[in-house]
């Protein structure tokens, strides 16, 4: 096909061109270099300082980079602003992928270990603080995930980041930013302000699945030709499908995407409310063993007797706790 005259976009892409096309610029590969360099660095100094740091984690930071390397420098970062499946599949990768490597390098646990003891203190009560404990609730992460991506898409957030590169390099920074908040609420591997049980992530984790399935629904077969359609219409891309058959692919790489990294994550959410539920199966157990073996058994008795809520330092600090009532009330004289 002979290019149109109006076309300044890159060549037909192909499956040769998915494999060759890389391009990186000073700034982006700068920002990976220092990025690496900061990261060895803290890794040195925790270790000095008696801190271990697992290679597991290490191995994440890799992960981290190189998807991250792969969604911006490949023919991904080439074709995002030409294609839609290309740009549906960049912002999953940033959303989901990008963050969830993020959260298993545990970069709050690095970054309190190499934290001097005369400022502990104060970092801590910064970090339990009303408006970091806002941020980590559950619920915020679930607002903000589910949330997001349907904004992006159907708004004019999405063609505002394909005009203009400051708002595209600024969507990114901020679609990695909401992904790691979700995810170090959730798997809670690094310090949190307020521990949840884990049940509770795994019972989210499949409403926010299921609403993902629906996006992903909505952009194949709802709203998808209407996305972005002023901007992609005026590339006037001689090659390739149809401008609604894109939109339609790139809704079927956003829904099939984020079920490929939904699994893993549900994977680890549940090993970690099995892991609660052996715990906490271990502590009843050994509760039960000092009641029946304590002299003072009946003490023992009152306070396993006690509602869950008030017991339970995943939801002790939210206030619950209601007064007991006392054995004894002080009688009113007959008169």
């Amino acid at each position: 096909m002979t290019p149109d005259a109006g076309y300044h976009g890159p060549p037909e892409l192909t499956v040769s061109r998915m494999l060759t096309t890389w391009h990186a610029g000073p700034a982006l590969l700068l920002a990976f270099a220092v990025i690496t360099a900061a990261y060895v660095s803290a890794v040195i100094t925790a270790r000095r300082h008696g801190h271990p740091w697992p290679l597991r984690r290490s191995t994440a930071f890799a992960a981290t980079l190189a998807s991250t390397a792969l969604v911006t420098m490949s023919f991904i970062g080439t074709y995002a602003d030409t294609l839609f499946w290309v740009r549906a599949v960049q912002l999953t990768a940033l959303f989901m992928i990008v963050p969830l490597f993020a959260a298993l390098t545990r970069p709050l646990s690095l970054a309190a270990a190499l934290l001097p003891a005369r400022h502990t203190a104060r970092a801590r009560s910064v970090f339990r603080s009303r408006p970091i404990r806002a941020l980590a609730h559950p619920a915020t992460g679930a607002v903000l995930f589910m949330g997001l991506p349907w904004v992006v898409f159907f708004t004019g957030w999405l063609p505002a980041m394909l005009r203009n590169p400051a708002v595209d390099t600024a969507s990114g920074l901020l679609l990695i930013t909401v992904g790691f908040l979700y995810y170090w609420s959730r798997l809670q591997l690094d310090p949190v302000p307020s521990r949840y049980s884990p049940v509770v992530s795994l019972f989210l984790a499949f409403a926010e699945v299921l609403l993902n399935a629906v996006l992903g629904l909505c952009l194949i077969y709802a709203m998808g030709a209407d996305i972005a359609r002023d901007y992609y219409a005026a590339l006037n891309r001689p090659w390739g499908m149809p401008l609604s058959l894109d939109e339609q692919t790139g809704g079927g790489a956003y829904w099939v995407l984020g079920h490929a990294i939904g699994v893993p994550y549900l994977v680890i959410v549940f090993r970690q409310a099995r892991r609660h539920d052996q715990r906490t199966a271990a502590a009843i157990d050994a509760a039960l063993d000092r009641h029946t073996t304590s002299p003072a058994g009946e003490d023992d008795r009152g306070e396993m007797m006690r509602p869950w809520w008030e017991t339970d330092p995943a939801v002790a600090h939210l206030g619950l706790n209601t007064p007991r009532p006392t054995t004894s009330s002080p009688r009113t004289p007959r008169t």
